[in-house]
């Protein structure tokens, strides 16, 4: 795993929206802003089953997460990898997500028996700008 670099946590830690990247059937980019957790050394996003992304890394994990610094906008970090799919039928990943944006409940993003799973990313390749 390609560690990310310290002099980036912040952009990661704060409630940014990235892009996140997934390849289609067809090869091409299906690109689509996200909210991500952030262990300190990982990126976690949680989705439900039914999105596009979960189907598509179902398929191809390979993947892209961009977050822009909204202070300075030509400063940004993208980590290329791969992601490894979990279930989290709970939503535990989802509730901290929502709360480090603000929200105090998780679930009232998600519709009526909704089925989420969680994409762990790991890092290949790092750019930092």
């Amino acid at each position: 795993m390609t560690p990310i670099p310290a002099d980036y946590h912040d952009l990661l830690i704060a409630p940014n929206t990235a892009v996140f990247t997934t390849l289609l059937a067809d090869g091409s980019p299906n690109s689509s802003p996200v909210w991500f957790w952030f262990d300190g050394e990982a990126v976690t996003i949680s989705t439900l089953t039914e999105r596009t992304k979960h189907r598509s890394v179902q398929r191809d994990p390979r993947v892209s997460l961009t977050v822009v610094d909204p202070d300075r906008p030509l400063r940004y970090l993208e980590i290329r990898g791969t992601v490894e799919i979990t279930e989290d039928p709970e939503g535990e990943l989802r509730d901290r997500i929502a709360a480090k944006h603000g929200h105090d409940d998780g679930a009232a993003f998600d519709p009526p028996d909704a089925s989420r799973v969680n994409l762990h990313l790991t890092p290949t390749r790092i750019i930092e700008h």
